[in-house]
């Protein structure tokens, strides 16, 4: 019997390793291969930015430009602090449960880390007010879009707000005084991560990213550091 349990135990060992090296080996190439290869920023347009903590990747975007108006939807008396209220906002989506409980790895949680992997329908909206960002090495990209561009971007990103019968918005507390979190459409899964998320909005866009990676650094890749 013990050399039953032990001949079972090696064979799921292994067939865990070759699934985890399998999707790494489809992670890394997914971020080397383009969406929309031959797409050039454009000199006349919007100025975003890409920017990632190390984790999770995010869209910067000022809240009015002369193509879109986001402050129907992201209004400063959500805020706790309507002071916070910034010229740009940093938008992320992701799991509901790693979101809210780990403000921290240490703070991850098993229950989270599964339903994150396996799949869960409980995701969110992650908004954070900046005041006129510029780009940085490595954290922060720039980038130059188009007004169509634009447009197809902000699409995409409104069309995860889940809205009440008044057509708005349904935030709740964020970190702090600059930040929120809204109810969102989506499922998160191992396949589909924030990462993947930031990278779909782009190529729906129809700007250059990767094909398929869950992971910051396969969609950092694709932008430019600045020159210091």
């Amino acid at each position: 019997m013990a050399t039953m349990m032990l001949k079972w135990l090696k064979r799921s060992v292994f067939g865990l390793g070759t699934v985890i090296a399998l999707y790494l080996l489809a992670a890394l190439a997914g971020s080397l291969l383009p969406a929309n290869q031959h797409w050039q920023s454009t000199e006349d347009g919007i100025e975003m930015f890409i920017e990632t903590n190390g984790v999770h990747t995010g869209i910067i975007m000022p809240i009015l430009s002369d193509v879109h108006d986001w402050t129907p939807l992201i209004r400063p008396e959500d805020l706790q602090d309507p002071s916070r209220y910034g010229s740009h906002i940093l938008v992320g989506w992701g799991h509901e449960g790693v979101y809210r409980n780990t403000r921290i790895w240490n703070d991850l949680r098993a229950s989270d880390a599964i339903s994150a992997i396996f799949g869960s329908s409980e995701v969110l909206i992650h908004v954070y007010h900046l005041n006129y960002p510029k780009a940085y090495p490595y954290y922060r990209r720039r980038l130059i879009v188009s007004a169509a561009e634009f447009r197809k971007i902000a699409a995409a990103i409104e069309a995860r707000f889940v809205l009440d019968d008044l057509h708005r918005p349904q935030p709740s507390s964020g970190y702090g005084d600059d930040d929120l979190f809204y109810q969102s459409r989506g499922h998160y899964n191992a396949f589909y991560t924030c990462n993947n998320w930031t990278s779909d909005v782009l190529r729906q866009a129809g700007i250059r990213t990767d094909l398929w990676t869950p992971f910051q650094g396969g969609v950092m890749r694709w932008f430019p550091e600045p020159h210091e």
